[in-house]
């Protein structure tokens, strides 16, 4: 495997590096290096050289998503390569923060980055139809869904004009209400509950269910919940582990479709085109596994987080389907709103939320 996983460390050197190599240069010449550079990949792929691809994230080697979705990824694409692929991954924010990463893209800082697109809600606002409530059933489904979406209605509308092309999405399971007080199995349960929410829709619906709403970036939900600024969080399973969630939650419901989490992967386009077309293929069998591989990943992960978190003393519990009919009911108008103000800008908001409900519906059955 050749693939090269790059450190904080190995950051360092490799500016400090570059930095020397420009000052002993002294003026370069970008336009005539762009240029040059156009049919590189095709040309050495033709003289069987190998193929460079950067891949860059925000999530740490640790993280769930990297252990079962990237690094496998990556390792598959180079298998598929037969030789001609070399990847280099940049993890952890190594090439810029996660709201910026499209950007890092766009701008061919790395070939491949990850986009979170509710990190990008002002610049992709469509592609945040993934963190609506009451549309993902679970990660199996609500990748299926989320994958073919962006594939087939987001990319002409919302990726192709930051020049940037899908090459696979997934969608993490819905986020639960978990708290320390007592069990929410009606909404009439959530009143005077102190939830920290991630803003936009979650902050209106918790409102709305007399919650009091907290504002709390996600590294400090253990800290604010231990000081009794909040009584628990909206959030998936999936992500207990990097908050400490286990340490302070006695109840959560298992079955709610409060929100999801959309994860992206993008190449830039101008990139795409330069790879010989065999190079292309093996990129593109790689990620059509990619999400399929993910979402199993997260059930499996959930799973058995769950049966640990058991054992420890928490309590998770099933909302009738009758109740969750309820939920469904409450959530439908904030959707259509959201929907709405799009629409009002000149955007399809209205058939992106319709085709999104469809395509969970479709492979929800």
């Amino acid at each position: 495997m050749m693939k090269k996983v790059f450190s904080n460390l190995s950051m360092f050197i490799l500016f400090s590096i570059l930095i020397l190599a420009l000052v002993a240069c002294g003026h370069s010449e970008p336009t005539q290096k762009e240029e040059a550079s156009e049919g590189e990949s095709k040309e050495a792929a033709s003289q069987g050289e190998t193929i460079k691809i950067k891949i860059a994230d925000s999530f740490p080697n640790s993280h769930t998503i990297s252990k079962y979705a990237t690094l496998p990824w990556i390792d598959r694409i180079e298998e598929l390569g037969e030789g001609k692929i070399e990847v280099e991954y940049y993890p952890a924010e190594q090439l810029g923060k996660a709201d910026s990463l499209l950007d890092v893209a766009k701008n061919k800082v790395a070939d491949i980055t990850y986009v979170g697109p509710l990190y990008v809600s002002d610049t992709m606002p469509l592609s945040g139809v993934v963190g609506n409530p009451g549309l993902v059933k679970d990660a199996i489904s609500g990748t299926k869904a989320y994958n073919k979406l962006v594939h087939e209605d987001l990319y002409e509308v919302e990726l192709k004009p930051h020049g940037v092309k899908p090459l696979w999405a997934a969608a993490l399971n819905p986020y639960q209400i978990v708290n320390s007080k007592h069990p929410v199995k009606e909404i009439k349960d959530f009143k005077g509950l102190k939830i920290r929410t991630s803003g936009g829709l979650q902050e209106q619906l918790m409102q709305n269910w007399g919650v009091t709403p907290v504002s709390v970036p996600a590294p400090e939900i253990y800290t604010a919940w231990d000081r009794g600024t909040l009584d628990g969080t909206l959030i998936s399973l999936f992500s207990w582990p990097g908050y400490q969630i286990e340490k302070l939650a006695k109840y959560s419901t298992v079955n709610a479709k409060l929100s999801s989490f959309g994860v992206m992967y993008v190449v830039n386009e101008e990139v795409w085109e330069s790879w010989p077309e065999e190079v292309r293929q093996a990129v593109e069998k790689a990620s059509n596994e990619a999400s399929d591989m993910m979402a199993q990943a997260i059930v499996d992960h959930e799973n058995a987080l769950m049966e640990e978190y058991k054992e420890q003393g928490v309590e998770f519990y099933e909302l009738p389907e009758e109740e969750l009919q309820k939920w469904d009911e409450e959530l439908e108008p904030f959707n259509r709103k959201w929907a709405e103000n799009l629409d009002a800008k000149g955007m399809p908001g209205t058939e992106i939320l319709e085709k999104f409900t469809q395509y969970n519906e479709e492979f929800s059955k």
